[in-house]
């Protein structure tokens, strides 16, 4: 037969981890499955030498806020990996991990989860599979000489397994810059294809500049509070550790 369960979450990162909290603390069944381990973007999508962009002081997962030594810090990948195992294990989240979710489909009032050659029933499901999976190449990278040596960067592991001479980032975005800045350090000749991401200072007097963001109300704004359907919704900063990939 095939189980039930009143939730589904698909995806054991921060957001589906924060639902399983919540659940747990109503008292509602539920199941979290995730294709991989626990914070598994986080495990295998980042670089060694990834770091945050937004102060330890910002992790405030519902449940497990931040209370190491350095919360004016940012976390290393490994250190935040860390973080999400323990919070997970704290309130026994049900993980299923290797449990790749394949469909997603109605049947007989609840939908219906497929996962290889089984199946899960919900009455609810919350997909929390994340933003900006799906890596873009430009088009015109098919006309570059096939001695070039392309990377995504969620293919990007350090500096010592890129073939030797300059390297060139295309997105000067927190990824970009972070990569570029450490490629740089580490004595290559980089060149930045700068894009439309606007850039910061990391700090701006005694304060990290994400302090000023949430103090002045900025990350609150509606979309109809923006002056113009092209201003911009977020901000990048330009040194280093203020380059990262993504938040939490």
């Amino acid at each position: 037969m095939t189980e039930s369960v009143e939730v589904a979450i698909v995806g054991a990162g921060q957001a589906g981890l924060a639902t399983s909290w919540y659940l747990e603390q109503a008292g509602v069944e539920h199941v979290v499955l995730e294709a991989g381990r626990v914070a598994e973007t986080w495990r295998s999508r980042r670089w060694d030498s990834f770091c945050l962009v937004t102060p330890n002081w910002t992790v405030q997962l519902p449940g497990a806020p931040y209370r190491g030594p350095d919360p004016d810090g940012f976390m290393g990948r490994d250190e935040l990996v860390d973080h999400f195992l323990e919070w997970a294990g704290a309130f026994h989240a049900p993980v299923r991990e290797g449990c790749q979710v394949s469909a997603l489909d109605l049947g007989g009032g609840d939908f219906v989860l497929k996962m290889g050659a089984e199946s899960l029933r919900a009455r609810n499901v919350v997909v929390a599979s994340g933003g900006y999976q799906r890596a873009h190449r430009p088009p015109n990278s098919e006309q570059l000489p096939s001695g070039v040596n392309q990377l995504l960067a969620e293919e990007f592991t350090n500096e010592s397994e890129l073939q030797e001479g300059a390297v060139l980032i295309v997105g000067s975005g927190q990824t970009g810059c972070q990569l570029a800045e450490e490629l740089h350090d580490a004595g290559r000749k980089v060149i930045l294809s700068c894009g439309r991401c606007p850039w910061m200072p990391r700090r701006l007097g005694d304060h990290d500049v994400v302090w000023w963001i949430i103090e002045s109300g900025f990350w609150n704004r509606t979309l109809a509070q923006l002056p113009s359907p092209g201003a911009p919704g977020c901000l990048g900063t330009r040194r280093r550790p203020a380059m990262a990939a993504g938040t939490t």
